[in-house]
């Protein structure tokens, strides 16, 4: 029920502007646009915003990649442990040329804390399976329990944790395809007005009844996009 409140919000946004884009036919001819100053300004915050969701999908992406190699670096250590290596030797060996794994490996080639180091790089970088191979090595130094069947089972987890994510992602990219839709369609609205002869763009920043509508639209634009990243985001949480 709670996902209805996004569709809901960017409905009535987008309904909203096609009215009044509408409504403008008859009375935004005598309509003036403000100072050019305007114009700028909000192409400089489209601009900004533009650049923060790149920025962030590709922060993401990142993200999900690093993820998936930390699994793969856990799942490569356990094979290099299961053919008889040092442990210090299987873990550089394991997590060569991987930056997020320099800390470690470099612990590992000083004969430095290696457990801290994971915790360190886990941290650093978010990823929950260097922590978890950080207290499954301390476990194993402290008490001699073979090391390779423990890092074994946290690389098959944390992969399948990955799998689970992506199956997640691709249930989930509808939704989102959805709420971006709809997203735009204040636009389309800004479009339909024009067409119909009116000036939707003087009247919203020309207007203090206009200035009102566009604040509300945004408002609740933004409402609903963050509300879906909120459902989206709560789920992953979980995984």
């Amino acid at each position: 029920m709670t996902a209805g409140f996004p569709i809901a919000a960017t409905v009535a946004v987008a309904v909203g502007l096609v009215i009044a884009g509408a409504v403008l036919g008859s009375s935004s001819a005598r309509v003036r646009l403000r100072p050019p100053g305007w114009l700028p300004w909000w192409r400089r915050r489209f601009d900004d915003i533009a650049d923060r969701v790149r920025s962030t999908w590709r922060r993401n992406a990142r993200q999900t990649a690093r993820r998936a190699a930390a699994a793969d670096v856990v799942l490569a250590l356990a094979a290099e442990l299961a053919t008889g290596l040092p442990p210090e030797t299987a873990l550089m060996r394991a997590g060569a040329d991987r930056d997020f794994m320099a800390g470690s490996v470099g612990a590992a080639r000083v004969g430095g804390d290696i457990p801290a180091a994971l915790r360190g790089d886990g941290e650093a970088f978010q990823l929950t399976a260097l922590v978890a191979l950080a207290a499954v090595w301390q476990v194993s130094a402290g008490s001699g329990a073979g090391l390779a069947d423990a890092a074994y089972r946290l690389g098959t987890a944390a992969l399948q944790r990955e799998r689970m994510r992506r199956e997640l992602a691709s249930q989930m990219a509808g939704p989102r395809a959805t709420a971006r839709v709809l997203a735009v369609l204040p636009l389309v609205g800004l479009v339909l007005g024009s067409g119909l002869g009116g000036s939707p763009v003087a009247w919203l920043v020309g207007t203090p009844a206009g200035l009102a509508v566009l604040a509300a639209g945004v408002l609740l634009e933004v409402a609903g996009l963050l509300w879906v990243r909120r459902l989206v985001r709560g789920v992953e949480r979980h995984l």
